[in-house]
């Protein structure tokens, strides 16, 4: 990533800040068993400069007790402050505690690894969490007990110890460098956390893979589809997803906020139920559509937005059915195969972003490749998303207060506090030749500014605060943006600096 050096540089601790860690008291301070796993003395260096000075070093010959444990090759270096943001982030009984981290290649520090929070669809994906868990004595016993250097069983101990913990933290600091490792290539892993029965494919690049998972029963899928960007671009978008959708059991309807036209008369005469009610918002009217439809499962679109890939339905299906997902969306492109959505940061690009816009997708595969995983994400967008009915009707619908903007990514929000979560899957593409213009009133900003201000004081959870929230693509914040609250590791406000100010 470029800039980095100079990230380390801005973001490295300082005398003062140091100082300050060492007088902290903690209300429980944990015990650290650091457990050197592979010779060398980087490890042993790193750690006479801890801030935090509650920890044992060992090996693998020898297991004191500890509150937690964590499992480092002799070459790895801990950054300075590494076991106090961990014991901060313990409070509260966290059971597993994973940072971020970079490699060390002939002794300079590169590739970092800027993690997002607790991504559990993410780690079906590949192994986001890496090689710095720290793990409760109490976890670590009931997982199975450290699996080994080798990354193929290392996986499937975050599988396994991230599905059986109750709580566990993301701290968004650079914790650890590592030497290089080859990534796990193995599908063994997530296939035994799946089950057998389930299909594994690879993923866009090495160490990634795509699960899936096949749909109970022979679901039927309502297709809302709305006529706001025209009856051309209704067509268009009706004709493509009869063509591809591989489903056998579908059915249609429009959501018509425009006067009756001959095409929505021809569709009527067809038997396509037109939801009619001119000057409605998208919100009244795919409310309305939902309550009207019969499926399992409701696939909004947008006018003109069009499946690309010939087994859509199938694929999304497969996650909108997962029992802690809400909602799910594809990667949407426009006419020139730019990438126009990966899921919704709030906050990136000054408002409701996606990373990679505008960016073709080979560049994106170039620069970050996980972002062609299936992922979760704080936010979708509103032209293409599949739910289930009976989550859509419990979570109340899309808001219509926000008639124009924004009631897609307010419904992500409650799903998630309702315990769902948000997914975007590149695997599935879709095409929005022409973006729509959005012009919502005074109305409409106010609300989406007392809906979405909360994420933007305290950071998208799912988009790491180390990164910038001005560039498209993921690269280091200049000067560092960094969660500065060192006693409340919960909420990580944002911090305005100079350019020479440091990360305290």
């Amino acid at each position: 990533m470029e800039d980095y050096d100079r990230f380390i540089r801005l973001a490295t601790l300082t005398p003062k800040a140091a100082a300050a860690q060492r007088r902290a008291v903690f209300s429980a301070a944990p015990l650290f068993a650091v457990v050197v796993t592979a010779p060398g003395l980087a490890l042993n260096a790193s750690l006479i400069r801890q801030t935090y000075p509650r920890f044992v070093l060992t090996d693998l010959s020898h297991r004191p007790a500890a509150d937690y444990y964590l499992f480092l090759p002799g070459q790895a270096r801990l950054a300075p402050d590494a076991l106090f943001r961990l014991a901060m982030a313990a409070g509260g009984g966290r059971e597993l505690l994973y940072g971020d981290e970079d490699e060390l290649v002939r002794g300079r520090r590169c590739r970092p690894r800027f993690k997002p929070s607790y991504s559990p669809h993410t780690l079906l994906s590949y192994d986001y969490m890496g090689r710095g868990l720290c793990v409760s004595r109490s976890l670590l016993r009931a997982a199975g007990g450290w699996p080994g250097p080798n990354g193929a069983r290392r996986y499937a101990f975050s599988l396994r110890a991230a599905k059986m913990a109750e709580r566990v933290a993301h701290v968004p600091f650079l914790l650890v460098s590592l030497p290089p490792e080859r990534p796990c290539l193995d599908p063994a892993p997530l296939k035994g956390a799946l089950g057998r029965e389930a299909l594994v494919l690879p993923g866009p690049c090495p160490g990634t893979f795509l699960p899936r998972f096949g749909v109970r029963g022979d679901p039927l899928v309502s297709v809302v589809a709305s006529d706001e960007n025209g009856s051309e671009a209704l067509k268009s978008t009706l004709l493509a997803v009869e063509q591809r959708m591989q489903l056998p059991r579908v059915e249609f309807l429009v959501a018509a906020g425009r006067p009756l036209t001959p095409f929505l008369q021809a569709l009527q005469k067809r038997g396509v139920p037109v939801l009619r009610r001119p000057g409605a918002g998208p919100c009244a009217l795919w409310n309305e559509a939902a309550r009207a439809a019969h499926g399992r499962f409701l696939l909004f679109l947008q006018g003109g937005c069009e499946p690309l890939s010939p087994d859509f339905g199938q694929r999304l299906t497969e996650w909108a059915d997962r029992p802690d997902v809400g909602a799910v969306a594809p990667l949407v492109l426009d006419g020139q195969g730019r990438v126009l959505s990966t899921g919704t940061v709030v906050g990136l690009l000054g408002g409701l972003g996606s990373v990679g816009f505008g960016r073709n997708v080979e560049a994106l595969r170039a620069a970050c490749p996980e972002l062609l995983c299936p992922r979760d994400v704080s936010c979708l967008p509103p032209w293409a998303l599949m739910i289930r009915r009976d989550r859509f009707l419990a979570a109340g619908g899309f808001d219509p207060s926000l008639t124009r903007l924004g009631y897609v990514e307010e419904l992500c929000l409650r799903l998630r506090r309702r315990g769902l979560f948000s997914l975007c899957a590149p695997s599935v593409r879709f095409r929005l030749p022409a973006l729509p213009l959005i012009h919502p009133d005074e109305a409409n900003l106010r609300r989406c500014r007392d809906v979405f201000y909360p994420l933007l004081r305290t950071g998208d959870p799912f988009y790491n605060p180390n990164l910038s929230m001005a560039a498209p693509l993921p690269r280091p914040a200049l000067p560092p943006r960094p969660p500065l609250l060192l006693h409340v590791p919960d909420c990580w406000p944002p911090y305005i600096c100079g350019p020479t100010q440091k990360n305290y």
